[in-house]
């Protein structure tokens, strides 16, 4: 059977790619433009298209789309035309995993980086899993093996709904994706119908996020530190021998009699979230299976291969360490900017707004988070194809730049280049940090270029 993916150099699209080339599908695949996971997809001998175009449908019995490829796209209208059956890259997921047993990883934040640490705890515990994610780790997306399946589930489009995963855990959840589903309200109604129609087994969900502590009463699932237990050193006890506590200045998990390590109550909470997370997934899967989990020092946490664009140091500039983050939501950019004080206390903020929608849905959210950035340098918002009227950027910055920090607004990332060299010495900057899910991180090379000349 061969299978063709519309949008094949976005980061769901291909790992997904490259899980069904391993399922032994032919598959082939396009996209509008160049991209790193294009490049990862074509160095494992898939044939990819530049465009779309109906003629890429020689042959193909399925088409799989990305939600940024319209139905009414030529390609998607001939392939209707044809018969070719036409399915969403959630729908496509959940066929090719449909008869596996699968851990399920969704939520607004911290998905990613959770995915790749609960495959690496079962690897270490000797477990042939699998990995399918959103993000590269290795310089992969996804890894074939055997089972679980631990599989990051996309709520931005609704993908998440059609996976019935016999382990779920969902991070966290807040209002986000505006575009999809308009309010709050219908955020949380379109999470309560899922989870009560599809009762996963094991259900682990985050709290302290206003409406995945709505979800948690109703649900009163298996859990783990907020933020704030995490700061004030609580930690928190789950109903079944699985608990979380401070000792020393760190936190630990209590999994049976096992001890086991999380990380130093100075890390950035995020970070001790999205292990705990992991941790809790993995001994649920371990405790059926007779095996136990990993010891999990310093050295074990380090060594968990990073995800790409996650604090993700790509290097130096006169002196400078430039970090690349994938944070575009207020409660991300938070987050980055705690954990870019923590590791260098001075640095530089870029920040380049993804999607209208989201700008304008959470504009007084960003000002508020913004406002603690010392030193800050606006883009304009990466608009990802969207078409929709709404607040602009420069608002943002005539409404910080009065606020007592140094604030720039660049037209595009070769003025923010500019920006930075032309004031290298005021910025007093020991990082420069990227943050959104746009091109914003090309800055670096727009940076280096010409420094060897």
């Amino acid at each position: 059977m061969h299978i063709h993916f519309m949008g094949i150099g976005g980061s769901g699209v291909s790992g997904l790619a490259t899980a069904a080339k391993s399922f032994g599908y032919a598959v082939s695949g396009c996209d509008m433009k160049e991209s790193s996971f294009l490049k990862m997809v074509r160095a494992q001998g898939i044939e990819c298209m530049q465009g779309h175009d109906p003629a890429h449908l020689e042959g193909v019995d399925v088409l799989v789309r990305s939600s940024a490829v319209p139905l009414d796209n030529t390609e998607v209208a001939e392939a209707l035309k044809k018969g070719i059956k036409v399915v969403t890259r959630g729908e496509f997921l959940a066929i090719l995993l449909e008869n596996k047993h699968k851990i399920g990883i969704g939520g607004s934040h911290g998905k990613t980086s959770t995915t790749w640490m609960i495959y690496a705890l079962l690897r270490a515990a000797g477990v042939e899993a699998s990995v399918y994610a959103g993000g590269k780790s290795g310089g992969k997306t996804s890894v074939s093996a055997g089972e679980p399946y631990v599989v990051e589930l996309d709520e931005s489009d609704g993908s998440i709904f059609k996976m019935r995963p016999d382990s779920l855990v969902i991070t966290n959840l807040e209002f986000e994706h505006a575009d999809f589903y308009k309010t709050p309200a219908n955020m949380l109604k379109s999470f309560e119908h899922y989870l009560l129609s599809e009762r996963p087994e094991n259900l682990i969900i985050g709290r302290g996020y206003d409406l995945s502590d709505r979800l948690f009463e109703m649900f009163s699932p298996l859990s783990f530190p907020t933020h704030d237990e995490i700061r004030n050193g609580t930690g928190f006890e789950n109903s079944c021998n699985s608990s979380f506590y401070m000792k020393d200045g760190s936190l630990f998990f209590l999994s049976g009699n096992t001890e086991i390590y999380v990380g130093d109550v100075a890390e950035p909470a995020h970070i001790l979230q999205n292990r705990s997370a992991a941790l809790l997934a993995a001994s649920v899967y371990l405790a059926k299976t007779g095996k136990i989990l990993p010891q999990t020092d310093r050295g074990f946490w380090k060594n968990v291969p990073k995800v790409d664009r996650r604090f993700q140091n790509v290097g130096t500039w006169h002196g400078m360490t430039l970090i690349d983050d994938y944070a575009h939501h207020p409660s991300e950019v938070h987050a980055l900017i705690e954990q870019a004080e923590h590791e260098f206390k001075n640095f530089c903020l870029v920040f380049q707004p993804h999607r209208i929608s989201r700008f304008t849905a959470f504009y007084d959210k960003f000002k508020e988070v913004l406002k603690d950035a010392g030193c800050l340098i606006i883009l304009p918002v990466y608009s990802a194809g969207e078409k929709f009227e709404g607040r602009v950027s420069k608002e943002l910055y005539e409404d910080l730049k009065s606020g007592g920090n140094v604030v720039f607004y660049a037209e595009n990332i070769e003025k923010a280049a500019v920006i930075i060299k032309e004031n290298e010495k005021k910025l007093n900057a020991s990082a420069i940090v990227s943050a959104g899910a746009g091109d914003v991180n090309t800055i670096f090379a727009r940076l280096m270029s010409g420094e060897d000349k």
